[in-house]
């Protein structure tokens, strides 16, 4: 019976972070901004994937919906709002954390970045990769990350 929980809850967090992002409803709801500056996302992919963690520390869904996202903007404006937080609560299950290190920056594709991030959550400790992208007004994404390294995070009590 485990095995069949851990199973369907693994295939459940796949698709919700590799699913692609829906086309934007009426249902979406303009939000505030995740920022003071009245921007979402960050200036540098290291500062995306710091407010993003943050976000996930936190446990707020509208910081984390205004850092995730693509070339066309925050996933919050892209997204209903139903499915964005049925994502971001997958999410933030598999993202708690008492501390995490970016531990490395890479080029990506399409002049992506991708940094390598060590999260520690109680006594499990495990790494993955960030796929941040540049959005408009030059503002960085994250835009997905590899969940399924993180699956012993996401199982943890």
């Amino acid at each position: 019976m485990k095995k069949l929980i851990t199973m369907s809850l693994a295939i459940v967090l796949q698709s919700a972070c590799h699913a692609a992002p829906a086309a934007t409803t009426t249902a979406t709801v303009p939000r505030p901004a995740a920022t003071t500056s009245g921007l979402t996302g960050a200036a540098d992919p290291a500062a995306a994937v710091r407010a993003f963690m943050a976000a996930a520390k936190q446990q707020d869904l509208q910081a984390l919906g205004g850092a995730w996202g693509d070339a066309n903007g925050p996933a919050r404006d892209a997204i209903a709002r139903e499915e964005l937080e049925r994502r971001e609560l997958i999410m933030l299950k598999c993202l708690r954390h008492d501390r995490y290190d970016v531990v490395g920056d890479a080029p990506g594709a399409a002049g992506a970045r991708v940094l390598a991030v060590a999260i520690t959550y109680k006594d499990v400790s495990q790494s993955t990769n960030f796929t941040v992208v540049r959005g408009p007004s030059n503002r960085w994404y994250v835009e997905k990350f590899d969940i399924e390294a993180l699956q012993k995070i996401c199982a943890a009590p």
